[in-house]
């Protein structure tokens, strides 16, 4: 059986893992590269479900089930940081009841703390906390499970198109029998037996290409990166979800988080200082001295939300469960299949549940594997290098320890080579690596991805520019501009 998945995400690739694993043949299909869209802007959490207890009990479960499953088959891309829900005086009581009540309801573990070992773990955060609750939160090495996807993947023989849009379906009686797209071999038909829409935020606009109606709400939230790790934990505000009410600890940064705006498109849109200075308000509200923190950058992701009943101004409102929509059953187009909405937490589920119902569709017996199949990581990541620097060659990057054979593979793309090293995306934000880096390109590679790289990398510095951060861009542009020489037109 042969299977087209269209988009890159963890969603795609949670789809075609899944069917890889059960001998299927796979071909993702994504138009820019592995982790552009959602998968490659979030704040890192590995949800417990404590989140969704009260506003959405089916994703609140499946998080919490997903979360104990990923530390056992992918390890490597897990930390099992463990994570607080703080009620402060004042915050809603009958909310805190509800909370409680669910969290014994549905099985999701919590305890409750007492505040001194909140504090001794905590101690940045205000001392105007009445309750906290210790859940099993965890982050969620984003980059580093994308990559051990796809080696994982295309080590079962599937196969990864990259810089390749979908552009139409071809049908034979209302079967699908083929997607056509087009990259960098020009035109072409990939022939297939079922097409998966896992575009994320685009998944509206695949299926309209397929003459179907999906409702997906894109909703965007603004991030904003801290440089040092203060914390060591999750910390979660106990009430409603809400805007600047969750830090999570990622490697050697601090994610605040975040603001959930609807929106029409599927494009992030760039990010805004008002609305920055704003979540720094909301986020000084647990911690009084967010303000002498330095903040790295801000970035904005768009969540892919399924609104069956249509497009919403309240995105809040939206459940953060997912579902599988099966367009032979529902539009009469055999071999079409939806994944829409979900977490990053829950990818491995929504392929499972894909898979089923694909392999239902097509009259095939082929059980799931991919609960108890361990991802293993891929080797060669600067994460799991154990050369000795003298071996290593120069040194490109001094903010993440990038070396010159860290970046063996000539072949790789800029997002790769950063999902696997994370060079400019330390303190500098790439005002000295990114020319030691791509200067390893042709001239005319040069030239176009440094100018992407510089683009995206000074939108989420001018969302911050004040203190230091303002010292950086003014160092960043006098370096581009004056020592390095680069075209600024």
């Amino acid at each position: 059986m042969r299977v087209v998945v269209i988009g890159a995400g963890a969603t795609g690739l949670g789809v075609a893992w899944d069917l890889a694993l059960r001998g299927v043949d796979v071909v993702v299909v994504e138009a820019h590269e592995v982790g552009v869209g959602t998968s490659g802007r979030f704040h890192g959490l590995l949800h417990s479900g404590g989140r969704y207890l009260v506003t959405d009990p089916n994703a609140a479960q499946e998080c919490y089930r997903e979360n104990v499953l990923l530390r056992v088959i992918a390890p490597n891309a897990v930390v099992a940081t463990g994570g607080y829900f703080v009620k402060k005086y004042g915050d809603d009581d009958n909310f805190e009841r509800r909370w409680t009540h669910q969290a014994e309801a549905l099985g999701v573990p919590i305890r409750e703390v007492p505040p001194a070992e909140l504090r001794q773990a905590l101690p940045m955060l205000t001392p105007d906390i009445e309750r906290a609750y210790w859940v099993p939160d965890g982050v969620l090495e984003g980059f580093r499970m994308l990559t051990m996807l796809v080696a994982a993947i295309q080590a079962r023989g599937s196969r990864l198109l990259e810089r390749t849009r979908a552009v139409g379906i071809r049908t034979e009686s209302h079967r699908v029998t083929g997607v056509e797209v087009e990259g960098p071999d020009g035109h072409r038909t990939l022939d297939c037996d079922a097409v998966v829409n896992a575009a994320g935020p685009w998944a509206g606009l695949v299926a309209h290409d397929w003459g179907i109606d999906v409702k997906v709400q894109p909703s965007y939230g603004l991030m904003l990166i801290f440089a040092n790790r203060r914390m060591d934990q999750v910390v979660n505000r106990l009430k409603l979800p809400s805007d600047g009410d969750i830090f999570v600890p990622h490697q050697e940064v601090v994610i605040l988080g975040t603001t959930d705006v609807a929106q029409p498109c599927p494009d992030a849109p760039e990010p805004d200082r008002l609305e920055a200075i704003r979540l720094m308000s909301l986020g000084a509200e647990l911690v009084p001295d967010l303000g002498s923190w330095r903040v790295l950058r801000g970035f904005n992701g768009v969540r892919p939300l399924y609104e069956p009943s249509g497009l919403t101004d309240d995105s809040r409102t939206v459940s953060r469960d997912f579902a599988v929509l099966n367009h032979g059953d529902r539009d009469g187009l055999a071999g079409a299949f939806s994944v829409l909405g979900g977490k990053w937490t829950t990818f491995r589920l929504m392929g499972e549940v894909l898979g089923d119902k694909l392999a239902e569709s097509l009259d095939m017996r082929l059980p799931s594997r991919s609960a108890d199949t361990v991802i293993e990581a891929h080797r060669t990541t600067q994460a799991t290098s154990r050369r000795h620097p003298v071996d290593r060659g120069a040194l490109l990057c001094e903010c993440e320890g990038v070396y010159e054979s860290d970046l063996d593979n000539e072949t790789a793309s800029q997002t790769q080579m950063r999902f696997g090293t994370w060079f400019s995306m330390g303190p500098c934000q790439g005002t000295f690596c990114a020319h030691r880096v791509l200067g390893r390109r042709s001239a005319a590679q040069f030239a176009q991805e440094m100018a992407w790289l510089r683009h995206e990398r000074e939108h989420g510095l001018n969302v911050v520019g004040w203190g230091s951060n303002a010292r950086l861009i003014a160092l960043e542009q006098a370096t581009k501009a004056q020592t390095l020489a680069e075209d600024l037109s």
